[in-house]
């Protein structure tokens, strides 16, 4: 009985060795990964949810960098349309000046500067695409003549200033909302295009607003006022609208943002192990390994041999 009692033994302090091996190693590993195991096989029945969390996880940092573009493009489109809703603002001022001074020095330079920074506006890009480019996207939606070729053109070559862009471009913000980015450059900005370039056409058939004014240019100036302040209020409602758009994008994003955050803290507090913890398992498999290693070494000298030497 003593000596299948003692054969038990050194198998039952083996296993204990290698138990505590075992334990010693998983507790090493998880020191120093700070992770509870190094694939999914090691999370055990937490493996199938870990994995569904870290595929929507990966989902919802794809929208979070697309939204961070997105932000970044709204920016640009509202300097842009800053720009202008500036040059519309000059224009009218130039006008009022004229007719409060009767003196249109300064006018047609004016108008000029006013469609340059139109024409920018128009063509702004962000990221290689057209902002105000609709689904067409790449290249300049507004080709810019000078005012004078564009007078020279008269109505009829007005249409080949700008490209079709086709619709306006959509994107998705969330799993339920979708929402739709910068019209057209046409649609923005062809009614204060086409009106300086009215402006010239009337100069170029009477006489260049340059000096004192003429009765003529007086009442023709006076007559458009309320044109260019309409103008000038319909691009406004376009800077607007790219506001609130702008809001949407920023909301949308915090959102995401919140989303991923919280996420990928229940997959850390799934991942992640408790150092605290592991330097107690750790400590209990030394002294598992310790206990069964010293019985071990007293139950393999409890044979015949040692008698028989």
């Amino acid at each position: 009985m003593t000596r299948i009692s003692t054969y038990n033994h050194l198998f039952s302090s083996t296993a204990g060795i290698m138990t505590g091996q075992v334990n010693m190693g998983k507790a090493q590993a998880q020191g120093s990964t700070e992770k509870v195991a190094t694939d999914l096989k090691g999370y055990a029945l937490e493996a199938g949810r870990l994995l569904s969390a870290k595929t929507y996880a990966d989902r919802l940092e794809r929208r979070a960098d697309s939204l961070s573009a997105l932000e970044s493009r709204a920016e640009v489109e509202a300097t842009a349309m800053s720009s202008a809703v500036d040059a519309a603002k000059k224009v009218r001022n130039a006008i009022s000046t004229a007719v409060a001074n009767n003196n249109g020095a300064g006018f047609r330079a004016a108008l000029e500067q006013a469609l340059g920074t139109i024409s920018s506006a128009a063509n702004i890009q962000f990221d290689g695409q057209a902002i105000f480019g609709g689904n067409w996207g790449y290249g300049d939606p507004f080709t810019s003549p000078s005012l004078d070729a564009m007078a020279a053109g008269g109505p009829a070559a007005a249409d080949s200033y700008w490209v079709d862009t086709g619709e306006n471009r959509t994107v998705m913000l969330d799993d339920d909302n979708q929402i739709q980015l910068s019209p057209g450059a046409e649609e923005v900005f062809r009614p204060i295009v086409d009106f300086l370039r009215e402006v010239r056409t009337w100069e170029n058939a009477n006489a260049p607003i340059s000096g004192k004014l003429t009765p003529a240019q007086e009442t023709y100036l006076k007559s458009i006022m309320p044109q260019i302040a309409t103008l000038e209020s319909n691009l406004i409602g376009f800077e607007a609208a790219a506001g609130i758009t702008a809001k949407q994008i920023e909301d949308t994003a915090l959102t995401i943002n919140d989303k991923r955050d919280t996420l990928n803290k229940v997959i850390g507090d799934q991942e992640n192990v408790n150092l605290a913890e592991v330097a107690a398992k750790l400590a209990a498999a030394k002294n598992q390994y310790e206990a069964s290693a010293s019985i071990f070494g007293q139950m393999k000298n409890m044979n015949l041999l040692q008698y028989l030497r």
